[in-house]
């Protein structure tokens, strides 16, 4: 996957009142990678039907080139009305924004879910997404299920965006 993303690179609009001077090459797929699998809070950006912007921290993985949580709450009703999400690390200095589609894991394999709860566990400790999903956790927090959510196009930099770089990410 790696070398496929790296070949959808290009410099993003950041929005800049003059020409934004560009003084670092750009960053490898490998650098969304590290951040996204290594980050321990992301926060996800939704609005519903009516329009209302929501953003709110949550915890998840990385995995298969996807940002898969759970969840339950507003998010999800926002998720499910507009399925468009956006997902981004609380760094300022090491950016990784993704712009996705979201979607519910209705039925996850259980090869997979046992990935999910190792990076969970790896993460967070003892939390595994697989007692909250089937019912078993005592906890106060009850999911609605498993989410991803597909990027569609990623922004990333490392220092003042000199070295900002965009993927543009084909659905599969």
């Amino acid at each position: 996957m790696t070398e496929r993303y790296n070949s959808q690179r290009s410099r993003p609009d950041l929005g800049a009142t003059g020409p934004l001077e560009y003084d670092s090459g750009m960053l490898t797929w490998a650098f969304v990678e590290q951040r996204m699998r290594t980050a321990v809070n992301y926060w996800i950006g939704s609005a519903g039907g009516d329009g209302r912007p929501h953003a709110v921290p949550v915890w998840g993985s990385w995995l298969d080139d996807a940002f898969i949580f759970v969840g339950s709450g507003r998010k999800i009703r926002n998720l499910r009305a507009n399925p468009q999400a956006v997902v981004h690390l609380e760094s300022g200095d090491e950016v990784v924004i993704v712009e996705g589609r979201f979607e519910e894991i209705s039925l996850p394999s259980p090869e997979f879910l046992q990935r999910v709860d190792e990076e969970f566990v790896r993460k967070y400790g003892t939390y595994r997404p697989s007692e909250h999903l089937n019912g078993r956790s005592t906890s106060s927090f009850a999911p609605e299920g498993l989410f991803a959510v597909h990027p569609q196009v990623v922004i990333a930099w490392s220092g003042m965006a000199s070295d900002a770089t965009r993927w543009r990410i084909e659905s599969g």
